[in-house]
């Protein structure tokens, strides 16, 4: 049998590559693959460290995994492991099936359908065993996309149709149009293109109903593609720009690079191939804007066409086909590894680098063998035939050449099967018809006789209500009014005694910090002037009486002491500088006090303008300070303490931090201790918000933000 080469390679590198990338496509615009993406990453993770393990951070752990499934299949797995063994320890069965029914998809994604079927039925026996109906719908319908990608479309029909029943018993209208999208898509793949735009347009009539703008995009998608396969290219494009605009309109980013790869392998079709090229860069800027590493890996790919189909330029489709073939590898896409790889050999050949061909093309069949791709394994042996036809090598043709045909016959069997199966679904199809419009007839039956009787009784209500109403109106008015005028003066009342608490608990604390200034203030001009007067004293008899030498000297150093107790007590009542030259003067002062005691290392790093704040706020602020690192001296047993402070000119904003033993912020604050609880109300007086984070053996942190009002100059 004599092949044209050139001819069959060239046809192989496009219609492969648009077959694989609509198989991508059904997959994706049927719903588990495309989610409103929003949630940032970074986001979740420091999230979730402030969760303890309860259901609030499994859901969080389940929203990072499903971030992940567009840019790292490998870590959405990891995530949803720990998702299944958190949700096992606290019985939360929600999270446990979702994880199911998440690492079901992944597989498929990655083109372990094995996998993905084992974590489908697997998800279907817990759903079933909990009681969980939506979740056991959405569980048929994964396992079902996972039996149709092994080519066991009867099967993942009648799990289909098992979702599909449910979804219409909870009367789910979202459900209902997945079901029927993926319905369509096995019809389209066994090419009953008729039954399949039935069900898309049974979708986009539910989704117009029920305002579902997500699957009505999804829905006009595979709609077109239908069209865009079965060669009506018009009505193929109308469908792919309707969905553009439905997706411009709600900010559905995923569906819009869908639709503009769709219209790039239209225009690839009608041989525009500068408008195919430029529907594919616009569709390869939002996907890398969306970390959709399949996404990008398929229009690279398509690139790669263009400049093979097009242009003839080996080497521009080679990088293309490279570069998607990395990506594939990446995310560990089986399926789109085959495909590159495959491409890849076909240029090889081109170029008539028959060695590294043949080498690439074996590659390609041990991959189509593990994948039970017998399709593909066709293709690769006719292509190896071909290489050695040309070589000369009449006896390794004539091997290769056996193995075609014997391929080839297999694929007619099993696609007799598949005939036969196809009136199977032909007649499960025209059931369904005859079930949907059964419904819709009674439900239109039911709806006129409701309508009839509703009628017959407005005609006797509507007298006798309207006096009632008249009457009712009446009544509630006046007793609306006066319950409002009643809830005006509690309301008023209420607030004068809350501001009267304000006012009075106001008046305690500058009263206690007056108090405190004036002590201070006594102790360091009255007490310890007469200290200091005492300590001269005894410094002018010491050499006068050298038989109480001894004595003096020790009653000295007590007077020494009670000194600098007086100054210290003195100091910590109401510290000098604080008054003279403000707040964060005094801070700086205060950390450079611990420096000098030899204690934990203590950095303050002070940023904006240094303007003096109102007294009061000063006082308070260095107390909520002092009462911070007292606490760290005392019990932290830290190594290092920082305090920034940041000056933002209508706020103050302090971040403190030790690094010492750390504690439990609940328990701390639930059991009402003098220190902790002192930060927190004096932040609260002068309308602050605070944040501590803390864990036993992580060190302490302080975020304090504080509205500033300053001094008159």
């Amino acid at each position: 049998m004599t092949l044209n080469i050139d001819n069959a390679m060239s046809h192989f590198i496009f219609k492969s590559t648009l077959y694989f990338l609509l198989g991508i496509l059904a997959f994706m615009s049927s719903g588990f693959c495309i989610g409103s993406r929003g949630y940032d990453v970074d986001s979740l993770k420091n999230l979730i460290k402030t969760h303890e393990n309860n259901t609030g951070r499994i859901n969080n752990l389940i929203l990072i995994a499903r971030e992940y499934k567009n840019s790292d299949l490998s870590a959405a797995n990891a995530w949803l492991d720990t998702v299944l063994s958190l949700s096992g320890q606290l019985g939360f069965k929600e999270g446990t099936a979702d994880a199911l029914i998440e690492k079901s998809n992944i597989y498929r994604m990655k083109g372990n359908i094995d996998s993905s079927a084992f974590f489908g039925e697997k998800a279907i026996q817990f759903c079933d065993s909990v009681n969980d109906p939506k979740r056991l719908a959405d569980s048929y319908l994964c396992y079902g996309s996972s039996l149709r990608l092994k080519g066991e479309n009867e099967k993942a029909f009648q799990y289909y149709k098992k979702g599909l029943n449910i979804y219409m018993g909870n009367g789910d209208s979202s459900g209902i149009v997945q079901a029927y999208n993926r319905m369509g898509i096995i019809y389209e793949k066994r090419s009953l293109y008729d039954s399949a735009i039935y069900y898309y347009h049974h979708s986009i009539r539910i989704c117009k109903n029920s305002g579902d703008q997500k699957g009505m995009s999804a829905a006009l998608i595979n709609l077109g593609k239908v069209y865009h396969i079965t060669g009506d290219l018009g009505n193929s494009k109308k469908y792919f720009l309707e969905s553009i605009d439905y997706s411009k309109r709600y900010g559905n980013l995923q569906h819009y690079a869908l639709a503009l790869v769709n219209l790039g392998m239209v225009a690839f079709d009608e041989m525009d191939f500068n408008r195919a090229l430029e529907y594919y860069n616009q569709s390869l800027e939002i996907s890398e804007q969306l970390r959709d590493l399949p996404g990008v890996a398929n229009l690279y790919n398509n690139i790669g066409n263009i400049y093979f189909e097009q242009k003839k330029d080996y080497n521009k489709a080679l990088e293309y086909y490279q570069k998607a073939l990395s990506l594939f590898r990446e995310i560990g896409h089986k399926d789109g590894m085959l495909i590159n790889l495959m491409n890849i050999a076909v240029i090889y050949e081109k170029r008539g680098n028959y060695t590294a061909a043949l080498s690439m093309n074996d590659t390609c069949l041990l991959l189509a063998k593990e994948r039970e791709d017998l399709k593909s394994q066709k293709t690769i042996y006719k292509n190896i035939l071909a290489i050695y036809r040309q070589t000369g090598d009449h006896k390794m043709a004539l091997d290769y050449q056996d193995k075609y045909y014997e391929i080839k016959d297999s694929i007619f069997n099993i696609d007799k099967a598949k005939a036969i199966a196809d009136l199977t679904l032909k007649y499960e199809k025209e059931k369904d018809q005859a079930l949907i419009l059964t419904l819709e007839n009674e439900n239109l039956a039911k709806d006129l006789d409701l309508k009839r009787r509703t009628n017959e009784k407005n005609i006797f209500l509507f007298a006798a209500l309207g006096v009632i109403c008249i009457v009712l109106f009446l009544f509630i008015f006046y007793r609306f009014k006066a319950k409002k005028d009643k809830i005006i003066a509690q309301q008023k009342i209420k607030q004068l005694e809350e501001e009267k608490k304000l006012l009075a608990a106001r008046a305690i604390v500058e009263g206690q910090e007056e108090e405190r200034k004036r002590l201070a203030k006594e102790l360091h001009d009255g007490l310890g002037v007469l200290l200091a007067t005492a300590k001269m004293q005894f410094s002018a008899i010491k050499d006068k009486s050298p038989e109480n030498k001894p004595l003096i000297e020790k009653a000295h150093k007590l007077l020494e002491q009670a000194s600098g107790d007086v100054r210290k007590i003195s100091h910590n009542m109401m510290p000098g500088l604080l008054t003279k030259f403000g707040f964060f003067e005094a801070t700086e002062d205060l950390f450079d006090q611990i420096n000098d005691a030899k204690g934990p290392r203590a950095v303050i790093k002070i940023e904006g303008e240094l303007a003096r704040l109102t007294e009061n706020l000063e006082i308070m602020l260095y107390r909520v300070v002092q009462e911070m690192v007292n606490n760290t001296l005392k019990h932290a047993n830290a190594q290092n303490i920082s305090l920034i402070l940041t000056h933002t000119g209508h706020h103050l904003h302090l971040q403190y931090a030790d690094d010492g033993k750390g504690f439990n912020v609940q328990e701390i604050m639930e059991a009402k201790t003098i220190g902790l609880n002192s930060i927190v109300s004096r932040v609260k007086f002068i309308n602050g918000t605070i944040s501590i984070e803390s864990e036993p053996g992580k060190g302490s942190k302080y975020i304090i933000q504080i509205p500033v009002s300053y001094r008159p100059q």
